[in-house]
């Protein structure tokens, strides 16, 4: 028979108290069973969770990027996942669930989230600022995040050619890939390297043998004045070396004062880095028994022509710039110098790497209209000679300045 016992006064405050107090012990019990997961990307390539659950019961950690999922059975209430999932550059936020049975048959479910950094600074060069030209030069993609598997576009542009490209894999679970180029000519390599969330850009600077950039200014009377305006204004500077050989009266077609194809066997042994050519006043000669100025002597001169330009780029360790000559004012000089223009452009295709051709032309007779006299500088000067053929000093100036822009535009010859 059971007792029913009514509590009065203190005895009833003295229980209501008791079992006030014992509540939030009640719900701190609940709180330590409860299922918690945060993510964090403190090391570098990688996603870490820590994870709060029931000891012994297993759980369910899916990473909702890639769909993988994992098993653990935390042996304590709080466990660290390290390295739980790599960093990738296509998704960023990343989001991951865990499941693990709870009382009465219930599933208890919680999430996490964090962003990992772009790839925009994921890859970088481990490259030397300066070597040797005409030496290989070595240089090392380095992935920061130390995973590999990237795959990049890596491109050399040398001084004066177009880029050369290729496809670079640091291999996966590596930190570097070394590369190779060769630097067959002084001046500055460019070097970049792309995928599709950044752009390396590099600069190595290949030093011209003896620390000066040699520059060989040759041809026939067409190159005077011009060559003086060269070493006056850049071959003062301690890096570069300008020479003159400029061979007045003589011809490509006309062997017998100077056998040009010789001669530039001759001045190639001297190992110009830069040659710039200018002739072809004096050119017009029947060459083989064919006269000018038809397409057989065209040929023939850009034969010619083309193992010259072919001499002075040695392999490709040179660079050569020739000059096209500018429209004159009589005949036969003006079908002459058409001929010779169409022979140089026919000998320099294929060429582009190694020579480049100014078209004077364009500047001094624009849509092959003669002009003595024309705007520099907004002052009108006389570029011409009273020969109608020569430039003047004024002329030789402003093709000196446009040859040293060319240069430095090439990355051949620094500001």
């Amino acid at each position: 028979m059971s007792r029913v016992v009514a509590l009065t006064g203190s005895a009833a405050v003295a229980l209501a108290v008791s079992a006030a107090v014992a509540l939030p012990a009640r719900a701190s019990a609940s709180a330590d069973d409860a299922l918690s997961l945060s993510a964090g990307a403190g090391e570098r390539g990688y996603v870490g969770l820590r994870l709060h659950a029931t000891p012994g019961v297993a759980a369910t950690i899916r990473d909702e990027t890639t769909g993988k999922q994992r098993i653990v059975t935390p042996t304590l209430a709080d466990s660290r996942l390290r390295r739980f999932a790599r960093w990738t550059c296509t998704e960023r936020e990343r989001r991951f669930t865990v499941t693990q049975p709870g009382p009465d048959g219930a599933v208890l479910t919680a999430e996490a989230s964090v962003t990992t950094p772009s790839c925009s600074h994921r890859l970088e060069f481990v490259a030397p600022r300066s070597v040797r030209a005409d030496h290989p030069v070595a240089v090392s993609v380095r992935d920061r995040w130390r995973l590999g598997g990237v795959v990049a576009r890596f491109c050399v542009r040398a001084p004066g050619m177009d880029r050369r490209c290729r496809r670079l894999r640091v291999p996966s679970g590596r930190q570097f890939r070394h590369v190779r180029f060769h630097d067959p000519r002084p001046g500055a390599y460019r070097l970049t390297l792309r995928t599709r969330h950044q752009r390396v850009r590099r600069t190595v600077r290949a030093r011209p043998h003896g620390g000066r950039l040699r520059v060989l200014a040759t041809g026939d009377s067409m190159i005077q004045i011009i060559d003086s305006y060269l070493s006056q204004r850049v071959g003062s500077r301690r890096d570069v070396r300008v020479r003159s050989d400029a061979r007045i009266s003589t011809g490509i077609s006309k062997p017998s004062l100077l056998d040009w194809q010789a001669h530039a066997r001759r001045q190639a042994a001297s190992h110009p880095d830069v040659v710039v050519m200018f002739i072809g006043a004096n050119d017009g000669f029947s060459m083989g028994g064919i006269g000018c100025c038809g397409r057989p002597w065209i040929a023939e001169y850009a034969r010619r022509a083309r193992a010259m330009m072919r001499t002075y780029a040695r392999g490709g360790r040179a660079r050569v710039i020739w000059l096209l000559l500018p429209g004159a004012r009589e005949n036969p000089f003006q079908s002459l110098f058409r001929a010779v223009n169409a022979g140089l452009r026919r000998a320099a295709r294929g060429l582009e790497d190694d020579v480049r051709l100014i078209d004077l032309g364009e500047i001094f007779t624009p849509g092959g209209h003669y002009r003595d006299r024309m705007k520099v500088g907004g002052k009108v000067v006389k570029v011409r000679n009273g020969d109608g053929v020569h430039l003047s000093p004024a002329g030789a100036s402003l093709v000196a300045n446009l040859l040293i822009r060319t240069l430095r535009g090439e990355r051949m010859l620094s500001r």
